[in-house]
Parts: C-alpha cells; sequence; structure tokens
C-alpha cells in the first residue's frame, strides 16, 4: 500500500490480496472513485484529463443513465427485477444514488457503482452500470454476487 500524489489529489494503492489485482483509489469532490491498474503501473499512463472530466459531469451523466434505466424498465422490466413496466417507483426518491467511479488503466470503458438504488435487481449491493467514453453501454446484476 503506498500513496501518489496525482493531478486528482492523492490516492492509495490497494492490491487485493485474493485477486492480486491493484487499485490506485480516492475521492474527487466527496465522490469515492477507483482505478484499476497493472502492476507495475506508470502514473504517466492514465488518462487523468478523462477521469476528470467524467466526474466533473457526473450531473449529466446521472440524467442520462436514468434515462437508460427507465427506457429498460418500461421496455423489459424484468430485467431490473420488476414484473410489470406499471410496477410503482416512488417517485419522490432518486432511481440510483450513492455513485462509485471505477476506470481501468488505457482504455476509455468505465464503470459507475450505485450503491443504493429502487431497483430490486440492486439488492443488497447496488447496480452497476457500464459506459464507454461518454454513452451508456450496459448494466450488471450484481444481486446474485457472492460479495462485492
Amino acid at each position: 500500500m503506498g500513496k501518489f500524489h496525482t493531478p486528482l489529489g492523492n490516492l492509495t494503492l490497494i492490491t487485493e490480496e485474493t485477486t492480486n489485482i491493484s487499485f490506485l483509489q480516492g475521492k474527487f469532490d466527496e465522490i469515492s472513485f477507483s482505478i484499476q491498474v497493472s502492476q507495475p503501473f506508470n502514473l504517466g499512463e492514465i488518462d487523468f484529463n478523462f477521469i476528470q472530466n467524467k466526474m466533473n459531469n457526473f450531473s449529466q451523466i446521472k440524467v442520462k443513465t436514468e434515462l437508460f434505466l427507465r427506457n429498460i424498465l418500461y421496455t423489459q422490466p424484468k430485467q431490473l427485477g420488476f414484473n410489470h413496466y406499471k410496477d410503482k417507483l416512488d417517485e419522490t426518491k432518486e432511481l440510483i444514488s450513492f455513485p462509485e467511479f471505477m476506470f481501468y488503466e488505457k482504455t476509455k470503458d468505465w464503470d459507475i457503482i450505485f450503491r443504493e438504488s429502487q431497483l430490486p435487481i440492486a439488492e443488497p449491493y447496488g447496480i452497476l452500470i457500464n459506459y464507454h467514453d461518454n454513452d451508456v453501454v450496459g448494466f450488471e446484476d450484481l444481486s446474485d454476487s457472492e460479495e462485492l
């Protein structure tokens, strides 16, 4: 475990013991994020401008993501854990909240885990939304995961 000063502030290097995968972790405007890196890694090869741009534009990304999920909700509700598109959502609550960004070294693919959501498939770990550059490209149901 080490600390690295980057354009996004001080990041902590963490390597998971079970998978041996390494991440730089930090917070940007109170949003947690991680960057999966290979070992050894080179800070100069990480596109910090790309990462900062995505986190700075979170409000637009969230709107785009909610539209993506609502489209699935109305066309294929079972994918999100509902029986029918008419199943109730509480319109006073956010559809998705508590984001954690995940970026990957040398790629424009990235993800956000929304730790809280009204969607049934978001229990207990949240819902993982997949992006490529500026586009929402999919989601992953984490409800059957043993741990996250």
